[in-house]
């Protein structure tokens, strides 16, 4: 399981979000800023970390923690998140890039909201809180530990029928 105390943190999101792995979203140019972060924090803390609230060039990019085991699928109420990053993330739709095609399943897309509040903790979970003008508009649980019913097919976010690269092969 990942070593992760969890994070308690709000992001600003004027004209909606993003939540999911942020390699199916994030721009380019931030996805490496990112991952450079990640690799200073290292240096100074003695192991890579790239959990938290990211801000460049003193703009908050996104919100951020590994999940429980990294790279896997992971059910919640509005989406289920494949996961290649090992972590989940909370990114404002204006540091999103439309070529990824995101919005493809590759996540939850809320353009109702002006702030998120990410909370995470040691055990794997995320909690998504949606605010649109101090209204709750909206909330995401995702568990990426254990739980009490472990789903018993490793690849449940796959749809078998979209696998047609055996069709041909006699």
């Amino acid at each position: 399981m990942a070593n992760t105390s969890g994070i308690n943190e709000t992001i600003n999101c004027p004209n909606g979000f993003y939540f999911g792995d942020p390699c199916y979203a994030l721009k380019e140019d931030l996805y490496q800023e990112w991952i450079n972060w990640g690799d200073e924090r290292e240096k100074k803390e003695g192991r890579w970390c790239n959990d938290g609230k990211f801000v460049h060039d003193g703009k908050e990019i996104m919100l951020v923690d590994s999940t429980a085991y990294g790279d896997g699928c992971y059910g919640g109420n509005h989406a289920s998140y494949g996961v290649d990053a090992g972590c989940l993330a909370v990114i404002p739709l204006e540091f999103c890039d439309e070529n990824k095609n995101f919005r493809d399943d590759m996540g939850w897309v809320c353009e109702d909201a002006h702030k998120v509040n990410l909370v995470t903790d040691d055990t794997g979970t995320f909690r998504v809180y949606v605010d649109d003008e101090n209204i709750m508009v909206g909330e995401e649980i995702v568990e990426t530990g254990d739980t009490e019913e472990e789903e018993e097919e490793d690849n449940y976010c796959w749809d078998d029928s979209l696998d047609d690269t055996h069709e041909d092969e006699e």
